[in-house]
């Protein structure tokens, strides 16, 4: 590539618990802008998605990076699932920027070239982050229900039903125990659900009863909450 060559940055970080400093979008800049640096690029502009998913359509930083791409241009990201984990978007993503006569390029675990095979192996490699994804997914949540099922804290509020008391064992921990006056709430809005009440109708009469009292927010019970809790198993 000659001196002339310029590019656009872009990059994503989805924070969550354990997350390695790795993923962090300035470190993603530093290694694009070393990998430029040693092909003579000039970087022009530096878009970022913080705290989005790879698998999240709305995309701002993204669509702002590839909106500002000239044709000749070249976006450079980190990884491939930097662009996206889901095969779709993935696919969606590069045609896109094909077609502005501009290109993707990333800095490690890619494939390149647009012939057939090429396509074929990004398809495959993305597919299995997506799965990857999922799985950890779904790992995540079948820890989740283990951990609360033995009344263990996994977050700063306690599920509708629940409350948090100290552990009388071990002064430190703090574990689940049943909240009587939302459950009766609870049995109240499921049991209405199951003859066929509507959830507005539910809503009504929880905040018209003395079942407002139970109610977590001080505009009292909203259909949102009332439909999540009767759906729940």
């Amino acid at each position: 590539m000659n001196d002339k060559q310029q590019c656009i940055i872009y990059t994503r970080f989805s924070p969550r618990r354990n997350s390695e400093t790795s993923e962090s979008c300035e470190h993603q800049e530093a290694e694009c802008r070393r990998y430029a640096e040693t092909r003579l690029w000039k970087v022009r502009l530096i878009f970022e998605d913080r705290a989005v998913s790879g698998a999240d359509e709305d995309r701002p930083g993204l669509f702002g990076a590839m909106e500002a791409l000239n044709k000749g241009d070249v976006l450079l990201v980190y990884k491939p699932d930097r662009l996206a984990r889901d095969v779709y978007l993935s696919e969606l993503f590069r045609r896109s920027v094909t077609k502005q006569g501009a290109r993707i390029v990333c800095v490690s675990g890619d494939v390149e070239g647009e012939g057939m095979e090429q396509t074929m192996i990004r398809q495959i490699v993305a597919s299995l982050a997506e799965y990857e994804r999922k799985l950890i997914a779904a790992r995540t949540t079948s820890a989740m229900r283990w951990r609360q099922s033995r009344g263990e804290c996994m977050s700063r509020y306690a599920p509708y039903g629940m409350q948090f008391e100290t552990d009388p064992h071990n002064p430190k921990k703090k574990i689940l125990v049943p909240n009587d006056p939302e459950q009766s709430a609870i049995d109240f809005i499921r049991m209405k659900a199951a003859e066929g009440w509507m959830m507005s109708q539910i809503v009504k009469h929880l905040n018209e009863s003395f079942f407002r009292n139970f109610a977590r927010s001080a505009g009292g019970w909203n259909q949102k909450t009332v439909t999540k809790l009767a759906m729940a198993v």
